[in-house]
C-alpha cells in the first residue's frame, strides 16, 4: 500500500504544480480567459477518453504495465509544455498529458485488488490522501516556482520540475512496485469475449444503483471544473492576488484540510455516518463553501477566501472519498478496472463540461457565476444520491 501511494503522491505533485500556473501561462501567450481555461479542458477531454480505456487495459495485462507507459508518456508531456511558444503546442501537450493521467484508474483499481470490503473505504482515503498531499505540496511548488509577479513569472521551471516528479514516479513503479492483480484473474478474463466500451456502458445500464453513483461523479465535477480551473485568474481578477505565489496560503490550507480527512478521518466517520450520509453531507458542505466564496471574493479578502476554500475541501473530501468507495462496492474484481475507470471517466468529462464553458461565464455573464452555479450542482447530489441506496443494503446483506 505505502509503494502505491508514494506512486500516486509523485505523479499528483507533478500534477499540482502545474495547476495554479497554467491559466497565466496560456495568457501570456495571447489566450483570454475564455480560451485559457478552454485549453485546460483539452487535458480533461484527452483523461475522459483514456481513463476507461487504461482501467480496462490493466484488467487484462495487469496493474504495473499501465503504470509504467502511462508516466513515461507523462515525463514527453511535461517536456513538451515546458518548451511551447505558442498554444498550440501547449494545448498538444496538455491533450498528451491528459491522455496519459487515465493511469489513475489503474492505481485505484491497484487499491481494490489490496484492500477488502471491509476496508475499502480506508483505502480510498489513502488514494484521496495521495491526491491532497500533491494538491499541497504541488500548487505551492508551482506557486513558487512561478515567481511573485504576473509580469516576470517562470512557467518552464515548474514544467521540468513536472517533468522530474513524473520520472521518478515511473522508476519507483519499476524497481519496487509490485503486481497486484493475480496472474488468474487476467488469465480468465482474456478468456472472455471482449466488450466494447459501448457493450460496457450499456452492461453498467443493469446496475441503477452503480449508475446513481457515476452520475454523483458526473454532476460533483462539472460544478468542480466550474471554479477549480478558474480560481487562478479569479482571484487576480479580484485583486485577492498579486502574482502566482499569492495562491500559496491559499491552497496550502485546502490541501491540509483535504488530507486531514482523506488520509485520517475518512474511516472513523465512515464507521460512524456511512459512505452515503458522508456523499450527501458533503455535497451540502461544498456547496456552502461555494457560496461563501463568492462573498469572499467580492470583500478581496485573501483571508475569507483561504477559510472559504477550507470549508469547500472538506466538503470536496467527503464526496470524492464516498462515492469512490460506493462504486468500488458495486464492482466485482475482473471489473473493477473497468468501473472505476467508468467512473473516473464521468468525473473527468464533468470536469472537462465545467472547464469548457467556466471562463465564458466568468468573462460575460456574471464574475461569481461559476461559485453559484456550482454550488446547485453540488446539491443536485442529495437527490442523485437516492438511487445509489441498494449498494449499501447489498453490502450489509453480504456481512
Amino acid at each position: 500500500m505505502h509503494i502505491i501511494f508514494l506512486v500516486i503522491v509523485l505523479d499528483l505533485i507533478g500534477f499540482g504544480i502545474m495547476i495554479p500556473i497554467f491559466p497565466y501561462f496560456a495568457q501570456n501567450l495571447g489566450a483570454g480567459a475564455g480560451l485559457a481555461t478552454a485549453l485546460m479542458a483539452t487535458y480533461s477531454a484527452a483523461l475522459f477518453i483514456s481513463t476507461p480505456l487504461l482501467g480496462r487495459l490493466s484488467d487484462y495485462y495487469g496493474r504495473k504495465p499501465v503504470l509504467l507507459l502511462s508516466m513515461a508518456g507523462a515525463v514527453a508531456a511535461y517536456l513538451l509544455l515546458a518548451s511551447s511558444t505558442s498554444l498550440w503546442m501547449i494545448a498538444l501537450a496538455r491533450i498528451l498529458g491528459g491522455a496519459m493521467a487515465g493511469n489513475l484508474a489503474a492505481a485505484q483499481a491497484y487499491v481494490t485488488d489490496i484492500t477488502t470490503a471491509e476496508n475499502r473505504a480506508k483505502g480510498m482515503g489513502m488514494v484521496g490522501a495521495a491526491f491532497g498531499i500533491g494538491f499541497i505540496v504541488g500548487p505551492a511548488l508551482g506557486s513558487a516556482l512561478a515567481g511573485e509577479d504576473f509580469e516576470s513569472a517562470n512557467f518552464v521551471l515548474p514544467a521540468l520540475f513536472s517533468a522530474f516528479m513524473s520520472a521518478l514516479a515511473f522508476f519507483t513503479i519499476l524497481f519496487f512496485l509490485p503486481e497486484s492483480l493475480p496472474l488468474e484473474s487476467r488469465q480468465a478474463l482474456r478468456k472472455q469475449a471482449r466488450q466494447s466500451r459501448l457493450q460496457s456502458l450499456r452492461a453498467l445500464t443493469s446496475k441503477p444503483a452503480l449508475m446513481a453513483v457515476i452520475s454523483c461523479a458526473l454532476v460533483y465535477n462539472i460544478g468542480a471544473g466550474l471554479v477549480e480551473s478558474l480560481f487562478p485568474i479569479w482571484t487576480a481578477e479580484l485583486g485577492v492576488i498579486d502574482g502566482p505565489r499569492g495562491l500559496m496560503p491559499i491552497l496550502l490550507a485546502s490541501g491540509i484540510v483535504l488530507v486531514a480527512i482523506q488520509g485520517g478521518l475518512i474511516g472513523p466517520l465512515t464507521r460512524r455516518f456511512g459512505e452515503m450520509s458522508l456523499l450527501r453531507g458533503g455535497a451540502c458542505i461544498y456547496a456552502v463553501g461555494l457560496v461563501f466564496m463568492a462573498w469572499a471574493g467580492e470583500q478581496g479578502s485573501l483571508l475569507l477566501v483561504t477559510i472559504a476554500m477550507m470549508v469547500q475541501s472538506a466538503g470536496a473530501a467527503c464526496v470524492l472519498t464516498s462515492a469512490q468507495s460506493l462504486a468500488s462496492m458495486a464492482a466485482v474484481h475482473t471489473d473493477r478496472g473497468m468501473v472505476m475507470g467508468i467512473f473516473s471517466s464521468a468525473g473527468t468529462l464533468g470536469r472537462t463540461l465545467g472547464t469548457v464553458v467556466t471562463g465564458s461565464l466568468f468573462a460575460h455573464v456574471y464574475v461569481h457565476s461559476s461559485y453559484l452555479l456550482g454550488a446547485c450542482l453540488s446539491l443536485g447530489l442529495l437527490y442523485l444520491s437516492r438511487s445509489a441506496a441498494p449498494i449499501v443494503e447489498m453490502r450489509a446483506q453480504a456481512k
